[in-house]
């Protein structure tokens, strides 16, 4: 790699940096101005070089100058994971792709539906981008450069792929550069994870929700002698909200969540408030809709759909992300005017096969499973239509049994008196393939029925 192409890029970088801290406090109307030239932007390159939009575009008798802000890009139909992954190279600027794209593997394997080409302007641009959610961190870590992040994740996830990236293509001085290392989590016991923080003392802490929140509960559990880092920060996952109380309250360290996917990469980030997820609306579009597609209030919970406005390697355009959520009603109290994602309440695909016909979303259950006395954790398990497994995780102290017919009363409430409900105990719950624990695994899925 070139000096000039690295000193090109650290260029390309501090431009778009130089109103990260004070954009998300500028009128809206000046942000949705960025929005509206992004728009336009991608939707005339997209019309140009991406088969799928240029296809779709002429079929609905569309032409770029159709397509010009956030309520125009509705326009377009919903573009959900199995359309994606059926035909990934429909949605792909050929030249781009194979003269600069870089691929990132949201699942560490060849699974195609989580592989998306990023061109190197979004990558940097997202970079930029970082600057944003370390201001609402810098008044807990003292600064936003030069500190020790630890991270909780595959050591070869997104993070990696796209921090090596950066390397290669980068300089950064001495000084700026944080210094990284991966918390032990394969094969590790808890007793290694504690050596680790007493011996990198991390100032951030970075993981899915479910890995660190169990950490924080075993380690408290335990009594172990930490090293506490200034802030955790989380995402992929949910973190219950239990463990984010201990952390808060036993440790006394602040708990942020930001909101990332392979698809879009910043999408939202938690203020000092966090209160909800300030959306990155000048780089992308959010919408929340019901099941028809339709877009639903502010308060009303629905499925969430991105459109990536800066992504010229892989154009998602009206894409079903497969998170639920709700837009807040009000601007947030800290004067940051970006629009805010009130909550992430789960995974839209997250549904019980019923006995008696149809399906219903694990929220349903899930938040009675919640409510029983003691539990901190829950991952419930489908493996026959009318047969369940409850795997949970419990405070120390707690009354196993008082809790565990509490759960099972709460489900079959929902999924009827003849089901057969087991429940299984863990100090953690076993994370997936890519460190990820899901609300609801179920065997028995009937065909999907997409909204679109």
């Amino acid at each position: 790699m070139s000096v000039w192409r690295k000193a090109y890029w650290n260029a390309f970088v501090l431009w778009n940096a130089r109103y990260e801290r004070s954009l998300p406090y500028w009128p809206r109307e000046r942000i949705e101005r960025i929005q509206r030239r992004r728009i336009q932007r991608i939707i005339q390159h997209a019309w140009r070089e991406v088969p799928y939009y240029r296809e779709t575009m002429d079929r609905l008798g569309l032409r770029p100058e159709d397509i010009r802000t956030a309520e125009d890009v509705r326009l377009l139909p919903i573009v959900t994971k199995e359309d994606y992954a059926a035909a990934p190279e429909r949605f792909r600027s050929e030249r781009i792709c194979r003269s600069v794209g870089v691929l990132l593997d949201s699942s560490g394997t060849s699974g195609r539906s989580n592989r998306f080409y990023h061109d190197p302007a979004s990558l940097f641009l997202a970079l930029a981008h970082g600057r944003r959610q370390m201001a609402a961190l810098r008044p807990y870590l003292g600064r936003t450069t030069g500190f020790r992040e630890a991270i909780a994740a595959r050591p070869n996830g997104v993070h990696t792929q796209i921090r090596r990236f950066y390397q290669e293509n980068s300089w950064v001085p001495p000084g700026v550069e944080l210094e990284r290392a991966f918390l032990p989590v394969a094969g590790a016991t808890l007793e290694e994870q504690a050596a680790f923080l007493n011996r990198f003392r991390p100032h951030g802490l970075w993981g899915y929700g479910s890995l660190l929140g169990s950490l924080f509960r075993r380690i408290a559990e335990r009594g172990l002698k930490i090293h506490c880092p200034k802030v955790v920060v989380y995402g992929g996952d949910a973190m219950p909200p239990a463990d984010r109380e201990l952390i808060e309250t036993e440790f006394g360290i602040p708990v942020f969540s930001f909101y990332q996917a392979v698809e879009a990469l910043h999408i939202g980030f938690q203020c000092e408030l966090r209160r909800g997820f300030h959306l990155f609306s000048d780089s992308v579009v959010v919408r929340v809709v019901d099941e028809e597609g339709r877009d639903l209030p502010p308060g009303r919970r629905g499925r969430i759909i991105i459109s990536n406005l800066v992504n010229r390697a892989t154009v998602l355009l009206n894409y079903r992300l497969g998170d639920l959520g709700r837009l807040a009603a009000e601007q947030c109290p800290c004067g940051r005017t970006l629009p805010v994602l009130e909550s992430l309440e789960g995974r839209d695909d997250d549904m019980i096969a019923m006995p008696s016909g149809g399906d219903v979303h694990a929220l349903v259950a899930i938040e009675g499973l919640r409510a029983a006395p003691g539990v901190v954790q829950v991952q419930l398990r489908q493996e026959a239509l009318t047969e369940f497994t409850i795997r949970a995780v419990a405070r120390g102290g707690a009354d196993r049994r008082t809790a565990e017919a509490a759960m099972v009363e709460a489900l079959r409430r929902i999924v009827g008196a003849g089901a057969s409900v087991s429940v299984e105990w863990y100090e953690q719950i076993p994370p997936d393939a890519g460190g990820k624990v899901k609300a609801v695994v179920s065997r028995c899925r009937r065909p999907a029925q997409t909204a679109d």
